[in-house]
């Protein structure tokens, strides 16, 4: 069988392997997929492109693997970059009218070793409802990691699994959108060059594209999240019913104090996460702000240990509330409910997220 698109001929070189169970191999064709604006759904959404769909004489199926870490701030940051990498290549950005292929991309998660990861799943899927698309365990198995195996011995890379991936530029700092635009494009080169294959992985009952992309750097505040911030302020709509108890006050100014220093008291300084002490908060920070006006200090430690932020705002003669006791869901939720002002640490995933889906005007 053939697709055809304006008098256009290709024979399509997609194969399909399994991977568990009884091993097969099937040669199949398909007809091209209509390129239209569908849902937000993980493994249907294909996304208009600014070319011509009639000129699109092949979609190719592509997975990226999403490699997870941390609680929900991290794992946020993990698959907003997955998401945005999806969405850049269904965009038709790495279009090429010489072979003249479109990209249908889904996103399958691998959680990390540590337990933590099943309180970050199961708050990332009662506070924003469409990860429960997902399958957090979907790339962890040992069919995976034959299937890791197999691109190692097509392209290299590190043959571990979760070590250094072909195309890794995708996971370089995101703020140089030229090198991470590298990464896909040498990814669709490749697809372009040789036969494109689906691997059934029969513990996640998935399929699996050959090549794949594997991600597993953050998504900052950076010229790709800005390029996706409509589309992921969609998908990451968050679950208010769910997920709040308290919000900040419309004439409210927030501040997040995550107080790394006991979080993590043998790593905090190595990693550089230091935090504004309670005078550069009240007189650099907020140092704009008029006797009387309202500061709300988000904490997930008692409250005792942000006293001495409370006693410096109060020195300026701000009214100041301290927030703290709820779990992590409902502080993100106050921190997006902020109108006003929001300010904290930005190498929390969890703060530059709140502030990424918010609505503060500052």
């Amino acid at each position: 069988m053939e697709s055809h698109s304006s008098g256009t001929k290709r024979s399509s070189g997609r194969r399909i392997f399994a991977i568990g169970g009884a091993a097969c191999l099937v040669i199949i064709s398909f007809f091209t997929f209509p390129q239209q604006y569908v849902t937000i759904s993980n493994d249907t959404e294909v996304h208009h492109q600014p070319v011509n769909h009639h000129d699109i004489i092949e979609t190719v199926p592509v997975t990226i693997v999403c490699q997870l870490s941390g609680e929900m701030g991290n794992n946020l940051g993990k698959l907003g970059r997955c998401l945005s990498l999806k969405w850049w290549l269904e965009s038709g950005a790495f279009y090429n009218s010489t072979d003249k292929l479109g990209y249908s991309a889904r996103v399958a998660l691998r959680h990390q070793d540590h337990n933590k990861w099943v309180r970050g799943a199961k708050d990332l899927q009662r506070c924003f409802p469409n990860t429960n698309q997902f399958d957090f365990s979907e790339a962890n198995n040992p069919e995976f990691a034959n299937i890791w195996k197999m691109q190692h011995t097509l392209l290299g890379g590190d043959e571990r699994v979760s070590g250094t991936p072909p195309f890794n530029e995708i996971n370089l700092d995101g703020h140089d959108e030229e090198e991470m635009a590298a990464g896909l494009q040498s990814f669709v080169s490749e697809v372009s060059k040789r036969q494109h294959s689906l691997v059934y992985n029969a513990a996640s009952k998935r399929n699996f594209s050959l090549p794949f992309l594997f991600a597993n750097q953050f998504q900052r505040i950076e010229p790709l999240a800005d390029r996706f911030y409509q589309k992921s302020r969609q998908f990451f709509h968050f679950n208010e019913s769910s997920c709040c108890t308290v919000k900040a006050d419309p004439d409210e100014n927030v501040f997040h104090y995550r107080n790394f220093k006991k979080e993590m008291p043998n790593r905090w300084n190595s990693y550089g996460f230091h935090e504004a002490n309670p005078q550069q908060a009240a007189n650099e920070l907020f140092g704009h702000l008029k006797e009387g006006d309202k500061m709300a200090i988000v904490t997930r430690f008692g409250g005792e240990t942000a006293q001495p932020y409370v006693d410096a705002f109060e020195a300026r003669g701000l009214k100041v509330r301290v927030v703290d006791g709820n779990d992590g869901p409902a502080d993100f939720c106050f921190l997006m409910s902020a109108k006003k002002e929001i300010a904290g640490m930005t190498l929390s995933t969890f703060f530059e997220w709140a502030a990424y889906l918010g609505n503060a005007t500052r």
